[in-house]
């Protein structure tokens, strides 16, 4: 029965790191769509449906991170007290699995910052966007006004013309 118990703990140790390996990729995979939508809100001509589609992959990615994050919970919660007791047992596995949590954490803080700077060039570029649209609203509104004088100018012209008549 230990026998089986450990190879089940080792199993369960084994599915720890690969479930580390995988949150791995799928950050890796978060930072390449973090980078492309910096490139997309750097260019000059913002391709919006690019960047909605580079939005539409990232929430399918942060799906799988949850999903990985419950798994990894689960899993820990089988073998933590065998990991806790018989440390000396697991030293090589559990220096493994901290380095890969060490890795994760730098990727998810490089990627919150990358997220950060993307959150501030999209305001900006939103900031433009608006006020692009709002001088196109005032030059439209002033042309029409300017065209309603104009022929309200032109109609007290005529009556004006036919009273010296």
């Amino acid at each position: 029965m230990e026998l089986e118990n450990h190879t089940t703990k080792q199993a369960y140790i084994q599915l720890l790191a690969d479930t580390l390996k995988k949150k791995t990729e799928v950050l890796d995979l978060l930072m390449n769509l973090s980078e492309q939508q910096d490139s997309i809100i750097s260019s000059e001509d913002f391709d919006e449906e690019q960047f909605l589609q580079t939005i539409t992959l990232k929430e399918e990615q942060i799906d799988s991170l949850t999903k990985l994050d419950a798994g990894f919970e689960q899993l820990y919660e089988s073998v933590k007290v065998e990991l806790e007791t018989g440390r000396a047992k697991y030293t090589i596995e559990i220096s493994a699995l901290k380095e890969r949590i060490t890795e994760i954490t730098d990727l998810s803080v490089k990627l919150q910052a990358l997220e950060k700077r993307n959150k501030s060039k999209l305001e900006v570029l939103l900031a433009q966007k608006r006020k692009v649209i709002k001088n196109s609203r005032i030059s439209n509104q002033t042309a029409a006004n300017y065209y309603k004088t104009m022929a309200k100018q032109h109609e007290a012209q005529s009556v004006f013309y036919d009273k010296k008549n």
